[in-house]
């Protein structure tokens, strides 16, 4: 690893440490929804085959919602804020290029995601909610989520000029893919040709991974197929990122 290289890695971990309105709420947010899924699992009866088990909910929700907030509400925001108080064009100014400024970006955010979902996984043991077997492949699917959402992040961050809106765009996906994809309310609580339709978004594919590791998950898809399709994604995503970064808010 050369030297630029980890002035850059640091410079990205003091910038996300430093910013604690995104930085802290992206962190505690997960475990927060984790407790009151629990706490409505605790208050509400037992239901019938059809009714979804908010118990089971709780695992693949807080991952989940690990994995966005790295990927969207620490990434999109603070890479316009770096944008916009002019950080980025001084650092267009260097030999550093596009692709390696995003990947010295993620490293931060790839140990916070890690030590989240080690919380989670810890915390779902605990509770009985997913078997020891289980633990390798659920952190495999969080980091394949990670891959795909960090690069939708970086394409959000990487063309808009504002912090605010920015965060808000990434606020909206996260949020759409929380609720469309099955794993705040599964799939086959919408009308058929809905939920048909729904199964074929990426957020569904990789909650359809997290399905295939969670006791009376109900996947879509076929692993392969999941995989294929989140890998894809993020091939796309990541390539239009790099293509379409801009260094300066001036820049078209």
């Amino acid at each position: 690893m050369t030297s630029a290289t980890r002035e850059l890695i640091g410079l990205h971990a003091r910038e996300l440490l430093r910013d604690r309105r995104y930085f802290w709420f992206a962190l505690l947010f997960p475990f927060g929804m984790a407790g009151i899924f629990l706490g409505i699992a605790q208050l509400l009866p037992e239901g019938g085959p059809d009714m979804p088990d908010f118990k089971q909910v709780v695992v693949p929700m807080a991952l989940f919602l690990a994995v966005t907030g790295a990927s969207l509400t620490v990434t999109a925001g603070p890479l316009a804020a770096m944008r916009t108080k002019g950080t980025l064009r001084l650092l267009g100014t260097t030999p550093v290029g596009r692709a390696r400024l995003l990947l010295t970006h993620m490293p931060i955010r790839l140990a916070m995601v890690v030590v989240q979902a080690v919380l989670v996984l810890a915390l779902a043991l605990a509770i009985g909610a997913v078997p020891v077997s289980a633990l390798p492949a659920l952190l495999g699917i969080t980091l394949l989520g990670l891959a795909m959402f960090g690069s939708i992040g970086y394409l959000i961050g990487g063309r808009m000029n504002s912090p605010d809106a920015a965060t808000n765009v990434g606020t909206l996906v996260q949020l759409g893919a929380l609720f469309l994809s099955g794993l705040a309310f599964p799939l086959y609580l919408f009308p058929h040709g809905v939920a048909d339709a729904l199964s074929l978004l990426p957020s569904s594919f990789f909650a359809d991974l997290m399905a295939t590791q969670l006791p009376g998950g109900r996947p879509f898809h076929e692993v392969w197929v999941s995989v294929a399709v989140v890998a894809g994604t993020t091939a796309v995503a990541a390539l239009l990122a790099v293509r379409t970064f801009k260094w300066d808010q001036g820049e078209v």
